[in-house]
This record gives C-alpha cells, structure tokens and sequence, in this order.
C-alpha cells in the first residue's frame, strides 16, 4: 500500500508554554510521524528534547548521539527518552528554532514500539544536532505524545508541531483491504461506514441482492442491480447507514406466492435495485419475469422482465417448451431455445480490479464478475447455465414427472437464482447484494 501521510493536528502555540502535547490519538493508522519546529527560553544556547510516551515517563529508554560541531558525545537513559542539544535556548541566535523529526513505528501494536529522533538546533552559526532511537516498552497503543524542554525552561510562542498519521485506513467499517492504490471498504452485511477524515475522490460500487428463481418452466431471477458512483465527498466524522440487499426467495409453492425480487443495497443517495424475479407457473397460469435491476426470465411463453436503466439487463423470454433466463449486469437474459432453458446473462467484469483487492465477486478466466442473472430451468431439452458472477443454473429435469429445483445464486454476488424445471422444479433462491467504497490510499 501506498504510505499517505495525513495530517492529524497541527498545535501552533499563541503564548509560552511548558510543553506541546498530542492526545486522543486516532488509532486506525499504521505509524505516525510528529514535526516540531521549536524554541526554549532556557538560559542555554541548546537544550534537550525530552519525549514522553502516553503523557508518562514509564517504560521508556533511549540512546542519543550528538553534537555541536566542536564538540560531540553519546548518552544512554534506561527511563526517559532524550534528544540531547536539540532545542535553541534564550542564548542562541535570536529567532531561530530547530527542527525535529519524531518517527514511531506500528504505533497501535501489542509489542514495543521503536521511536527514532532526527533534530537540527539552529543557531546561525554553531548548531546542536542530534540523532536518538528510543522505545516504548509497553504493550499499550500510544495515544499521546509530549515534548518538552530537559529539566528547565519553557517552549516560547510560535513554536510549531504538526502530528500525521501514515499507512492504513482513513475510515472504519466493513472488511478493510488495499492494493497500491486504494483502500477498499467491504459491507457483505448492512453496517456503518465512518470517514475518520475528508475524504475526496471516494468511488461507491453498490450490488443489490439477485432475484429468486421461477418454479415449473421456472425462468431464472434477475440479477441484482449493480450501480457504480465516481466522485464522492465524504466529510470527517460523519457516519454512513450501508444497506446490504437479501437476495429473493425462489419460488417453491405449487400455487401463489410466487417468488420475490432482491432487496435493494445503498451507499447514501446511491440506491441499487433489486433483481427481477423469474416467471413459473402459480397453479392457474404461466407468468413472465419480474421487473427489477435485471429482469427476470419469463417462464413458459412469457416476457422477460425490464431492467432499471444502467444498473443491468433485460431477461430472457420464455417458449414454448422452456423458461428464459435472468438479465445480468453485463448482458441480457438468454431467451428459450426450443426446450432449452435460456442461460444467464453474464455479470460485470468492469470491476475485475476490485474483486482481486477484496475477493469477491466470482473468478472466471482470471477475470472477477458481479451480478449475473439465474438460468433457466429445462423443458423438454437442457436448462440454461449460470450467468458468470454468482447467478444459479437452471434445474435440469431428466424426463416426465422429474421435477428439479434450479440451484441457488452465490451470496453477495447480486447474483440470480436458477428458474426449476418443468414438472413442477423449485425455484431457488437469488444472492445477496455486495457494497464496496474505496478511496486513494
């Protein structure tokens, strides 16, 4: 992952002060990094910069090398962490400050905690310099940071320090991966989503759940809507509600109901639609596919149903001796075929990227798919197959009186639900939606 480094706080003080100190610390970083631009108003040309862990001086040591130009030394503390001539005092040039850098590695981790020190005291002449590695001895996550003067004096006004946070997420919620370019955030359920900061440039992929397949002559559900959203400005410490569509119940019942549409998925105001349902038999009369992200295939001479504009496809008409299949977000429902259910249409593969960072999705040919619809049950001849991007194929009868229920979507794929055969095949049930935000690292 790329190392950003973003900025946490910055303390500029107004007046003279004893001391700068970072606290509440965001934990969701990987190391931080503080920056000091200070000066004391001891009655020394330098003075040390004393470092406290946590606002205490437990469980910390250091070792220090430094030097002046005409003289140097090293020194070693088994209870406190120093950078030895570090900071400017009342008897250095007037105006000028020094300049330090304090680097702490995994600063939320259960073991010690490395801290290096890299400082220049400016004099405009004569100049303390220092290096010093310290540590942190503790299993507690740091969550404060205080610097200070050594022993006497304090930091006069205008003295400066920035603390960046560098690595890891800059939200919270989901399951949280990266590549080298983005983060991703992944919701397989309806949660919150947390920016812990601005955040500019966020992309939003929002898959709804897939629609349940059709019984006897069953065609194969819709696949989920499938909505992708560029541009997003989500704002420091604001929350997001993710909504995480179900997937459609197939139908199952030799009379009504039938089966269902997918549930919607959202991100906000980003609102993916359910998949259609796949059209059967109700016990008095075939009906075409419902209407959804994609619609779904239309069982025995029936229409596929209609698609939500840019979200997917439509589905498959029925014939006269079997069902069609469901739309998917990257291609139309397959119609019938003689007696041969309709195949499912395929999902997206525009996304491919994401499924390798986050492992969603279905893998086909080194490609990543989302979304594809259900197939068709079979008539007389072979059931449709699954639409690539976790659709369910159709059942397939092996003669008169052979019922056959049509297999289940892939669960967070959108996928749709496989449409049963004739003599009364189930229908089965279409795959939960998907909701995934990223933003650059």
């Amino acid at each position: 992952m790329a190392q950003a480094y973003v900025p946490i706080q910055t303390v500029t003080l107004s007046s003279t002060a004893a001391s700068i100190e970072f606290t509440n610390i965001p934990q969701n970083y990987t190391d931080l990094l503080a920056v000091f631009s200070i000066r004391t108003d001891a009655a020394n040309t330098n003075r040390a910069l004393e470092l406290r862990v946590n606002s205490g001086t437990s469980n910390q040591s250091s070792f220090t090398m430094y030097g002046d130009g005409s003289s140097s030394g090293s020194a070693s503390y088994g209870s406190a962490i120093y950078a030895n001539m570090t900071i400017p005092g009342s008897s250095a040039t007037s105006s000028t400050f020094s300049n330090i850098s304090i680097y702490i590695s995994n600063y939320t981790s259960s073991n010690y905690k490395p801290i290096s020190i890299d400082a220049v005291s400016e004099n405009n002449g004569v100049s303390g310099a220092a290096l010093a590695c310290g540590l942190y001895s503790s299993s507690t996550v740091i969550s404060s940071l205080l610097v200070l003067p050594e022993s006497t004096g304090s930091l006069v006004q205008h003295s400066t320090a920035t603390l960046y946070g560098i690595g890891g997420a800059r939200a919270s919620g989901g399951t949280i991966t990266a590549d080298a370019r983005y983060t991703y955030h992944t919701f397989t359920s309806t949660g919150t989503f947390t920016a812990l900061e601005k955040i500019k440039g966020a992309e939003v992929l929002c898959i709804a759940g897939g629609g349940g397949g059709g019984k006897n002559f069953g065609g194969g559900g819709g696949a989920g809507g499938l909505l992708y959203s560029s541009g997003q400005l989500l704002t420091a410490g604001n929350s997001y509600t993710v909504l995480v569509g179900s997937g459609g119940t197939g139908h199952t019942a030799t009379w009504t109901p039938i089966a269902t549409n997918g549930s919607n998925s959202s991100f906000g105001s980003n609102i993916a639609i359910g998949g259609g349902y796949g059209g059967g038999y109700n016990g008095s009369a075939y009906f075409g596919g419902g209407s959804g992200g994609s619609g779904g295939g239309g069982s025995y001479e029936s229409s596929g149903g209609s698609p939500t504009s840019g979200q997917g496809n439509t589905g498959g008409a029925g014939g006269s001796n079997a069902p069609g299949g469901g739309g998917g977000a990257g291609a139309v429902g397959a119609a019938a075929s003689g007696g041969n259910g309709g195949n499912g249409g395929s999902g997206s593969s525009t996304y491919s990227s994401w499924g390798y960072a986050t492992s969603t999705g279905q893998l086909s040919g080194g490609i990543y798919y989302y979304a594809g619809g259900g197939g068709g049950g079979s008539g007389s001849g072979t059931a449709g197959t699954a639409g690539l991007g976790g659709g369910g194929g159709g059942g397939q009868s092996s003669g008169v009186g052979s019922g056959v229920a049509g297999s289940a979507a892939t669960a967070n794929t959108g996928g749709g639900g496989g449409g049963g055969s004739w003599y009364s095949g189930n229908g089965a049930n279409g795959g939960s939606g998907l909701v995934i935000i990223r933003y650059p690292n």
